[in-house]
């Protein structure tokens, strides 16, 4: 089943002259302020306080243009502790979701959106944590624009734009334990694309689980052997 997707998206990829799925997009800082679930989940990302600093990437899966719905995506990437207890040594840490509902049903679907904002991001897919799963998630709360990348940079450039954080186990209520904050300038990273695998760079103490999340490192990989802008045979 993995083999089969990732032919396909490689088809594609070279099709789109590089990334199969969210080909446009913005780069924005990102700054995520955790300060812990109600009640321990057995992952230091989910129970402890921190503060941390990266990057994140405002997407639309298909490129359709808007007004459109499309599935909207958020990418985002920091660094941080690779030990359990906050010791030394950092990695790279990233997580991808994108436009979900937030109901049982409704966080194991993906949603067309016309907005980027107000909306539900989510994992979709679990991951492991303290002996059970999770599902992870950011809430957009600010007054959100057309789901286009020009009104997208110019909401930036009036002020931050502002998510909370959720964690939900598959059959429990959604609760938040940080916030995310995303400034700009915003950044096209059309000529040198940025790319992010979940599956190689994992949040400590938080692996993905499942068969679907099992798939994803194939798939990866396989549009990422397709260079960018890539002439067509």
């Amino acid at each position: 089943m993995a083999g089969g997707a990732a032919a396909v998206f490689q088809a594609v990829a070279r099709l789109r002259h590089g990334r199969p799925l969210h080909p446009d997009g913005l780069v924005f800082d990102a700054a995520l302020a955790l300060h812990g679930a109600s009640r321990p989940r057995g992952a230091a990302f989910l129970d402890e306080p921190a503060d941390l600093r990266g990057v994140a990437r405002l997407s639309r899966a298909a490129g359709l243009p808007p007004p459109l719905p499309d599935i909207l995506g958020l990418a985002l990437r920091w660094r941080t502790s690779a030990a359990p207890d906050g010791g030394t040594g950092e990695v790279t840490a990233e997580l991808l979701l994108a436009t979900t509902g937030h109901t049982l049903l409704g966080r194991r679907l993906l949603r067309p959106a016309t907005r980027w904002s107000p909306g539900m991001y989510g994992s979709l897919l679990p991951y492991a944590a303290g002996g059970g799963h999770v599902l992870l998630g950011a809430v957009a709360r600010w007054p959100g624009p057309p789901a286009g990348l020009a009104v997208l940079r110019r909401a930036a450039e009036a002020g931050p734009l502002r998510f909370d954080l959720v964690v939900a186990s598959p059959l429990g209520p959604w609760e938040r334990f940080g916030t995310l904050t995303l400034t700009g300038p915003a950044r096209s990273d059309a000529a040198e694309p940025t790319r992010f695998d979940p599956v190689r760079n994992p949040i400590p103490g938080l692996p993905p689980t499942g068969l679907l999340q099992w798939a994803r490192g194939p798939i990866y990989g396989a549009s990422e052997r397709v260079p960018d802008h890539d002439a067509l045979p």
